[in-house]
């Protein structure tokens, strides 16, 4: 059965590597001085409604928000984030190893709010220099647990961070699924006019690996982070020898010559797909009487499942179990459901198919 553990297990998606195939034996200059990184940072640049915005490409998500959190704040400064954001939970400490503290809100469900983020720059403020400074508001989109920030949402978290002084990073690791999610009104152009820094993630959007940091220098700390950026990605062992190939699969996905007929670019238009195919699924669940932890309209689906059944899906199809109190105290387990761009319909109905049968 197709698996839905998440968004790479597989390879790269047909754009991408047959882009990489046909450039395989160019020489280019190393560590992305090459033409390809220049090209795909300016096609980036141009989606974004950005040209002055700087873009760094690096190997994977860990690394750029440990970057990016880095270059934006000082060692006595730290992030406020969701207690559930992906640097609290899985990244086995990674900002706190480059000596900056993570400071968690309570916001359930990941989704961080304005009222926390306030909230917790009081209480870290008020000890003067006895406390670790706030200095950014980090969040992704989609959060970690699926949710896609709309517009409203997303300004009034700007709006807070203005009012206190905090830069704003925005983790896009499934930023492709988050911009074309069912009625959503945040567009990659009027995000990018207001984030100080954004990565459009590609490992998770049908690249082989890679993502693209943007970073805006409209704001001295944007210039200083630029500034750092550089040094801290080759300080960390970030900054790839072959970084022609990132350049090469962004050059791929954001090709406009290989628009679909809705007219979106690679990047989107499979993010699009597997969007349509996660919902899918979720109402498939839903009509078959499973209950969704929180509705989403991402490429993630989240459902409680009794231990038995949940043991038997992880096993056919990799669906992992998340970490979650059973509300109604019936012990049941959470799965999350994970579409990618090899997801196709046959691979959805198959897998409702086997929960039907499961069930009966």
């Amino acid at each position: 059965m197709h698996q839905f553990r998440n968004d790479y297990s597989e390879g790269a998606c047909p754009e991408v590597l047959n882009a990489l195939i046909r450039t395989n034996n160019e020489q280019t200059p190393g560590y992305g001085t090459d033409d390809h990184c220049a090209h795909a940072a300016e096609l980036i640049r141009t989606a974004c409604g950005q040209p002055d915005a700087y873009v760094r490409f690096i190997p994977g998500g860990t690394a750029a928000n440990a970057v990016c959190i880095s270059a934006f704040t000082d060692d006595f400064e730290g992030p406020i984030l969701a207690a559930d954001a992906h640097p609290t939970a899985h990244e086995t400490g990674a900002i706190e190893a480059c000596g900056r503290r993570i400071l968690a809100t309570n916001d359930p469900l990941g989704i961080l709010t304005p009222v926390e983020v306030e909230r917790v720059w009081r209480v870290n403020t008020a000890g003067g220099c006895h406390s670790t400074r706030p200095a950014m508001l980090y969040f992704s989109n989609t959060s970690e647990l699926g949710h896609v920030y709309n517009r409203v949402e997303f300004d009034a978290l700007c709006d807070i961070a203005e009012e206190l002084g905090l830069s704003v990073y925005v983790d896009g690791a499934r930023m492709a699924s988050a911009l074309t999610a069912e009625e959503t009104d945040l567009t990659l152009k009027h995000l990018a006019a207001r984030a100080d820094a954004f990565t459009l993630g590609g490992t998770k959007a049908g690249m082989l690996f890679g993502e693209a940091l943007v970073v805006s220098p409209r704001t001295a700390r944007g210039a200083r982070a630029i500034e750092r950026i550089p040094y801290l990605t080759k300080r960390s062992g970030h900054m790839t020898a072959k970084g022609r190939l990132m350049g090469v699969q962004y050059e791929a996905a954001f090709d406009s010559d290989l628009s679909n007929d809705q007219g979106l670019v690679p990047y989107f238009a499979h993010a699009a797909q597997a969007n349509a195919h996660a919902i899918t699924l979720a109402r498939g669940l839903e009509e078959l009487g499973f209950e969704a932890l929180i509705r989403t309209t991402g490429n993630q689906q989240f459902f409680w499942f009794d231990a038995h059944l949940a043991q038997q899906l992880a096993s056919v199809c990799g669906a992992e179990s998340m970490p979650a109190a059973d509300p109604t105290g019936m012990n049941r387990v959470v799965l999350r459901f994970v579409t990618s761009w090899a997801t196709r319909a046959e691979h959805v109905e198959e897998l409702l198919d086997f929960i039907r049968d499961s069930v009966q």
